[in-house]
């Protein structure tokens, strides 16, 4: 079995076409959220999803439920967005929108024997700092784990484990014990600047439970040179500094 794990598109669907393009023989598609914000095509993006659902499993993401909670009673469309939150809202739909309601915070399943745990960002971790991987060192990472499963995967059986987040961008993954992962895929949009030696987007392939990092290359130069078009500074400052090339 293949298993494509993804996570933070922000709206960016270049580099998740870019990924299936290579990975489309993936028998399902874990995404650990932030499907949206922070990027050019958040429609495009839910679209793809959408098309999707059948072979995925997907949680939302502190962006996501940002933009369900803040979303407007009336969006003026004839006006140029100023920033990324405001095209975003320009360009769902209710059809999108309904999608990402639908989607859970958090979420359990066993696929080929083996039991996830699936969350953006674990709820007892600080969400103002941007690195979980910052935090679990300060934690026994065996004992987390377990209570994690213990709490959210009651009456798990299998002895092989595996916890999915996303969140800070950061590939990675760590042993918590013999048959039991934390998995971080990285981001499909961008990584943060200090991490950041190419441009590209990461992810994880599992084929038949062993983990593959793999990289994908894409074009940022249409995005980079669409940052000049937010009249919001900040906005416009963020979007060259997500999409600039290297």
């Amino acid at each position: 079995m293949k298993l494509l794990i993804i996570s933070d598109t922000h709206g960016n669907v270049d580099s998740l076409r870019a990924v299936w393009e290579k990975e489309s023989d993936a028998d399902y598609i874990i995404f650990a959220g932030d499907m949206i914000d922070f990027g050019f095509n958040p429609k495009e993006t839910v679209d793809w999803f959408i098309d999707h659902r059948d072979i995925l499993f997907a949680v939302l993401g502190n962006h996501d439920e940002a933009i369900l909670k803040n979303r407007p009673a009336v969006v003026d469309r004839t006006k140029k967005p100023a920033n990324f939150q405001e095209l975003t809202y320009a360009e769902l739909g209710d059809r999108e929108y309904a999608f990402l309601s639908s989607l859970p915070h958090e979420t359990t399943f066993t696929l080929d024997g083996i039991d996830y745990y699936l969350c953006h960002q674990p709820d007892e971790l600080s969400p103002s700092d941007t690195y979980v991987e910052e935090q679990l060192p300060k934690r026994d990472l065996r004992a987390f784990f377990n209570e994690r499963f213990s709490k959210k995967f009651p009456g798990s059986a299998s002895p092989e484990k595996r916890m999915i987040y996303g969140h800070s961008h950061l590939l990675w993954a760590g042993a918590a014990g013999t048959g039991k992962l934390v998995i971080n895929p990285g981001s499909l949009s961008y990584r943060f600047g200090s991490f950041e030696s190419h441009r590209c987007g990461d992810y994880i392939v599992s084929v038949d439970g062993a983990l593959s990092f793999r990289h994908v290359d894409f074009d940022t130069s249409h995005l980079f040179a669409r940052a000049e078009e937010f009249s919001d500074p900040e906005a416009a400052r963020l979007a060259r500094a997500f999409f600039r090339k290297i």
